[in-house]
C-alpha cells in the first residue's frame, strides 16, 4: 500500500510539472515542491536498488572493446592491411593476450588501499589513455613498441575485470549476482562486436591516430559510473606485507570447502568451453560456405549471438543451483554441435554456428555466475580470487581446443564436433548422477544472507 501511494504521488507530481510546462503558467512554490518530491522519490528508489545487475554491462565495456573488439578482431585486420605477415601477426597476438593468463598476478592491487570502484575508474581511464598511445603506432614501422604498449595497456585493462568481479561479489545479493554474471558477459561480448565494428569503420575514414583518440573517448565514457556505487572504505592494509599469506589462506579455504572445491573442479572440467568456436571457420568450406559468410557469422553477427546468449542467462532464477545450470548450459552447447552434423549445407552451417555461439555465450555467463559464487561475499580479497578463477577457466579451453583438433585429425569435421559435444554430454551426465545420488535439488538456499535485503533486479 505504501509503494502504491508513493507511485500515485509520483504520477501526480509528474502530471503537475507537465501541466505547468504546457500551459505556460508558473506556480513557483508548487513547482519547486513537485520537483523536490519527485527527485526525493527517484533518489530513494535508486539508492535502495543500486547497483543493478545491468550496470555491469556498461562497466565492463572497456575490456570488451579492447580485448574482444581490438585484440581479436580489428588489430589483426589492420596489421594485415598494413602489410604485416600472418606469422608476425600471430606472434603479436600471442603476446598482447598474455594479460588474460598472467593478469591475476597483478589483481591483488585492486583489493587494497582504494575502493574497488576507484580502481575500476582508474583502470578505465588508463585503458583509454593506452589506446591513444598505441593506435598511432599500428603499422610495419613500430611493431615492437606497439606490442609493448598494447601489452602494458592490457595489464591495466585486466584490472577492469578484477574490479567488476569484486564489486559483484561485495555489492549484490546472491540472486542478483547470477543476473549480473549474464549482464557482464553480454556487455563484454556485445562491447567487443561494437568495438570491432566502430574501429574498422573509423579506420576506413580517418587517420589511425584520430581513430585511437576517438576510441579512447568511447572507452573513457563509462569511467564515471563506478562512483555511483555505494562501497565502504577498504580495511587498512599494507601494499604487499602479509598479502601473499592472506591470499594463500583464502585459496586454501576453497580446497577445504566441499561445495567450493566441487564448483572449482567443474570450472576445470572440459564442458562449457565453446572450444569449437575457433575451429568452425576452418571447416566452413566443408559446408560450402564462402569467405563472406565466415566473416559475417564470426564477426559482428557472431558477437551479437554471443551477447544474446549471455544475456539469456539473466532469465535463470538466482536461487537455482549454479553447478547444475552450468552443466545444463553445456548440454545446450552439445546439442548445437550436433545440429552441425545434420547435413553439409551452407544453411546448416550458418544456423548451427549461430546456435553454437548463443549457447556458448550462455555457458560463459553461467561460468561467471559460478565463479562469483565460489568467491563468496566473506572473501576479503574478492577481486584477487575472482581473477585467479578467471585464469583457471582458460585451462579447459586450451586443452579442449587441442582435443577438438585431435578429433578432426582422425575423423574430419564429424570428429571435431563429436569430440566437442561428448565433453559436454559427459559432464552433464556425471553431475546429474551426483545430484540424483545425493538427493540434491534444482533450488538451493543461499549460503550467505548478508545482502539478502538487496532487491533482485534485472
Amino acid at each position: 500500500m505504501d509503494t502504491l501511494l508513493k507511485w500515485r504521488c509520483y504520477a501526480s507530481n509528474v502530471s503537475s510539472l507537465v501541466f505547468h510546462a504546457i500551459s505556460g503558467t508558473t506556480n513557483h512554490g508548487r513547482c519547486r515542491r513537485s520537483y523536490g518530491e519527485l527527485l526525493s522519490f527517484l533518489l530513494m528508489r535508486d539508492l535502495r536498488s543500486w547497483p543493478t545487475p545491468w550496470l555491469f554491462s556498461l562497466l565492463i565495456l572497456p575490456l570488451g572493446i579492447v580485448v574482444v573488439g581490438f585484440n581479436f578482431t580489428a588489430l589483426p585486420l589492420l596489421l594485415a592491411q598494413a602489410g604485416v605477415s600472418v606469422d608476425r601477426i600471430a606472434s603479436i597476438s600471442s603476446i598482447i593476450n598474455l594479460p588474460g593468463v598472467i593478469g591475476f598476478l597483478f589483481a591483488p592491487v585492486v583489493d587494497i588501499k582504494f575502493r574497488r570502484r576507484t580502481w575500476l575508474a582508474l583502470a578505465t581511464f588508463g585503458t583509454a589513455l593506452s589506446a591513444c598511445l598505441y593506435f598511432p603506432l599500428i603499422g610495419v614501422s613500430h611493431l615492437t613498441l606497439m606490442t609493448a604498449l598494447i601489452l602494458a595497456g592490457g595489464l591495466i585493462t585486466f584490472l577492469v575485470s578484477a574490479a567488476c568481479g569484486g564489486l559483484i561479489v561485495k555489492t549484490l545479493s546472491e540472486s542478483a549476482q547470477s543476473k549480473a554474471a549474464a549482464w557482464i558477459m553480454a556487455g563484454q561480448l556485445g562491447g567487443g562486436a561494437f568495438g570491432a565494428a566502430l574501429i574498422l569503420w573509423l579506420a576506413a575514414r580517418l587517420p589511425i591516430a584520430i581513430v585511437g583518440f576517438c576510441i579512447g573517448i568511447v572507452i573513457a565514457l563509462p569511467g564515471f559510473l563506478p562512483f555511483t556505487i555505494r562501497e565502504p572504505l577498504p580495511e587498512p592494509s599494507a601494499w604487499f606485507q602479509g598479502r601473499p599469506a592472506q591470499i594463500a589462506k583464502e585459496l586454501w579455504s576453497i580446497v577445504r570447502s566441499p561445495e567450493r572445491r566441487w564448483s572449482t573442479l567443474l570450472l576445470l572440467a572440459p564442458g562449457g568451453t565453446g572450444a569449437a568456436q575457433s575451429l568452425l571457420p576452418a571447416v566452413a568450406s566443408h559446408y560450402g560456405v564462402g569467405t563472406s559468410g565466415v566473416i559475417w557469422m564470426n564477426g559482428v553477427a557472431g558477437g551479437a549471438m554471443l551477447a544474446a546468449g549471455s544475456l539469456s542467462g539473466a532469465l535463470i532464477p538466482g536461487n537455482w543451483d549454479r553447478r547444475l545450470t552450468y552443466v545444463a548450459a553445456g548440454l545446450t552447447n552439445a546439442i548445437s554441435a550436433l545440429v552441425l552434423l545434420v547435413a553439409n549445407h551452407p544453411s546448416i552451417y550458418l544456423a548451427g554456428t549461430a546456435f553454437y555461439l548463443m549457447t556458448e555465450g550462455l555457458c560463459w555467463s553461467r561460468s561467471t555466475a559460478l565463479m562469483v559464487e565460489i568467491v563468496g561475499v566473506e572473501t576479503r580479497d574478492a577481486s584477487t580470487l575472482y581473477s585467479v578463477l578467471s585464469a583457471i577457466v582458460t585451462i579447459p579451453l586450451l586443452y579442449m581446443i587441442r582435443l577438438d583438433g585431435f578429433g578432426f585429425s582422425k575423423f574430419g569435421t564429424p570428429g571435431l564436433l563429436w569430440m566437442d559435444a561428448a565433453a559436454n554430454l559427459l559432464m552433464f551426465a556425471v553431475v546429474g548422477i551426483v545430484f540424483i545420488a545425493c538427493g540434491l535439488g534444482l533450488r538451493r538456499v543461499p549460503a550467505s544472507q548478508t545482502l539478502a535485503s538487496t532487491p533482485d533486479i534485472s
